[in-house]
């Protein structure tokens, strides 16, 4: 097998080869198994995730490991036409694959959506070649790689000594945590897995040698990957961006109107409130806040680019004014009935980022401190929403009692809320909850396993307030 590399316009054609078999393949490949569980065998955690629905969690669990295959970008119609972006987009994948480009499409009620399918079947990489030198990742950046991202220099924790610029390697997942950065030998471990196939750009030297400075840019660029999801980095850009669907389907349920008065409650990293912006044309006001200053400074260079948004560093829990003069609402915080339109997208566990390699959250207690703050910020919702307002409540997480279960503690808690039914529709319904009727169960909208539409966990449910 090649070691070293080829032009870049040859890359795609021999792993092709290679996968539909007109490369001699090595006997020895065998195919690498992914994890069931996010959590290694932690009961106590999984516990936690659905306490009254517990005859879906193992196929939740299995779900939650496996990576979405169809990659989506939100196009921005205030910079550009989406027939001109999905040309562009269609440009850059046949030179990159050629005859086997994969198709892109649209969604009806989500004109604004471009979704890139995945590789065909036979074109997919199932096995590592044990011919090359093998790279280590943690589980976080095998995450991503599976999404059809590249390796940046800070995601890399091993690399084989003697390997060269431009050599193709086999990239592999730690499950365990325990390889050290820098090691310098193949790390052998029965618990890492194989992610994809990349070429090298920065060598040893670049990567754990430079004390002055923290190495950054792509390190290792991937060829190939073991989900089918094209391994194309981020394209994003001021005319489109890489976003997940459900995100994409949150504002819309939200369903902001020119002219109005929007508040974004916690809005970083600002994906969704540059969308609430375009659907309204920039005309009106959004504002944007979020408790953090790192958060907020990063974001101000996508936020500056539209006229209706303002952001402040804000603590959203504390953002109701003591005082009600209605006179002080040019910064945060802000008296009761100031907004039209609310989105809550909460701080949440996160469960519903796929593929879940390995869960972060390590003690059942972390995960039971979300509904907290999550019912802190609600109530303040509330009370700044105006009367016949509507409010959108977000997370990107699967556990009962982030979702359904903040649900019907609002319902009971506010009287003046009703729920409305979260269209456009592209998850299933809410599950069902001793304190919520089926009837308000199906106004809700969940993202998890579902044989039609392969994407992250994700849940949003739509409030007025009367």
């Amino acid at each position: 097998m090649l070691r070293m590399g080829l032009c870049c316009e040859m890359l795609p054609r021999l792993f092709f080869s290679l996968v539909l078999g007109k490369l001699k393949i090595s006997k020895s490949w065998r195919p690498m198994f992914y994890p069931k569980t996010p959590f290694l065998g932690n009961s106590l955690l999984e516990a936690e995730i659905f306490k009254v629905n517990s005859a879906a969690l193992s196929q939740l669990l299995e779900w939650l490991c496996q990576t979405p295959r169809v990659t989506t970008y939100r196009v921005n119609r205030l910079r550009t036409n989406v027939d001109t972006h999905k040309t562009q987009l269609e440009e850059h994948l046949e030179r990159h694959y050629g005859q086997h480009a994969p198709g892109i499409y649209g969604l009806a009620d989500l004109p604004e959506v471009l979704c890139i399918a995945p590789l065909e079947a036979e074109l997919v990489l199932r096995v590592p070649d044990p011919a090359l030198r093998e790279i280590i990742v943690d589980t976080s950046c095998g995450a991503a790689l599976l999404r059809g991202a590249h390796i940046y220099a800070p995601g890399v924790l091993a690399m084989e000594s003697n390997t060269q610029l431009q050599e193709f390697v086999n990239v592999y997942a730690d499950l365990a945590g325990k390889c050290k950065r820098g090691t310098t030998t193949r790390y052998e471990s029965s618990d890492k897995v194989f992610v994809g196939v990349g070429k090298v750009l920065m060598q040893r030297y670049q990567l754990y040698n430079n004390k002055d400075a923290a190495p950054t840019g792509i390190a290792v660029e991937m060829q190939s990957n073991v989900s089918g999801v094209p391994s194309l980095g981020d394209l994003s850009s001021a005319d489109a961006l890489l976003q997940n669907l459900p995100s994409i389907v949150c504002v819309r349920v939200l369903d902001p109107q020119p002219g109005e008065r929007i508040l974004d409650m916690c809005a970083a990293p600002g994906n969704k409130t540059t969308h609430i912006a375009e659907l309204m044309g920039d005309q009106g006001c959004v504002v944007a806040l979020d408790n953090s200053a790192s958060r907020v400074r990063g974001m101000l260079a996508k936020l500056d680019k539209y006229r209706s948004i303002q952001a402040h560093i804000f603590d959203s829990t504390k953002a109701v004014a003591a005082s009600s003069d209605e006179s002080c609402t040019a910064a945060p915080p802000f008296p009761c009935g100031s907004f039209d339109r609310i989105l809550l997208d909460a701080p949440c566990s996160g469960l519903g980022n796929r593929p879940q390699l390995l869960c972060s959250i390590k003690q059942a207690k972390v995960l039971q401190s979300y509904p907290n703050i999550q019912r802190r910020l609600l109530g303040q919702a509330v009370q700044l929403l105006r009367p016949g307002g509507i409010l959108v409540y977000s997370t990107c997480t699967v556990t009962e009692a982030e979702c359904e279960g903040i649900v019907a503690w609002a319902l009971r808690k506010y009287p003046e809320l009703r729920l409305m039914d979260a269209t456009p529709r592209y998850g299933g319904p809410g599950l069902p909850l001793s304190d919520l009727e089926a009837t308000q169960s199906q106004l809700l909208q969940r993202f998890g396993p579902c044989k039609d539409l392969d994407t992250v966990g994700f849940f949003i449910a739509k409030f007025q307030k009367y």
